[in-house]
Formats: structure tokens, sequence, C-alpha cells
């Protein structure tokens, strides 16, 4: 493969891998609050998606940290658009998490 293009292949997924390795690891905190404040969802009575929303918001932590891990270990392995591809596990959770959101709501 030609070195130059190599080159810059590595600097576009470390500018990607950078701030969505930051981004990713902040929303824990949000992600954190609302998993505390999760079980007053059952207090107005069971509903039908109500179970599939909380598995999905227990989940997103899990996501958010093997997404991580894997983006920085194929990118050590020179794999860099599959680690920039990686990087959309967790904003693909989220849009699940928000329609099951308004499915459920």
């Amino acid at each position: 493969m030609n070195a130059p293009a190599t080159l810059l292949r590595k600097r576009i997924a470390l500018c990607i891998l950078i701030p969505a390795t930051v981004l990713f690891l902040a929303s824990l905190v949000p992600a954190g609050m609302t998993i505390l404040f999760s079980p007053m969802a059952f207090d107005a009575g069971p509903k039908p998606g109500l179970p599939a929303f909380i598995i999905t918001l227990f989940a997103y932590p899990v996501v958010v940290l093997l997404t991580i891990i894997a983006t920085w270990i194929s990118f050590a392995g020179h794999a860099y658009r599959l680690a920039m591809w990686l990087n959309l596990l967790p904003i693909i959770h989220l849009i699940v998490l928000v329609v099951e959101t308004s499915i459920t709501g």
C-alpha cells in the first residue's frame, strides 16, 4: 500500500478517534445518572415496551466501553477504516434508545 496514503488514513482516524473517545466517555456520566433513576420508570405500572427500554438503557455503558476498546485495538492493528466505522455503534445505540422512548413514551 502507498505509504503517504496510509499515513493520511492514520491521521484522519486519529483525529476522529480521540474526540469520539472523549465524547463517549463523557456520555457515560449522564447515562449513569439516568440508570440511577430507571427504577422509577416502573412506578406508573407495567407498560409493554418498558423492559426493552430499560435493557437498552443498561446496555449503553457496555456498548460504549466495548466500542472504545475495539476501536483502539483495530487502530493498533492498522485497521483505520474499521476503527472509524466502529465509532458509529454508540450513536446507533442512542438512535435505538430514542426510537424506543418515542414508542413506549
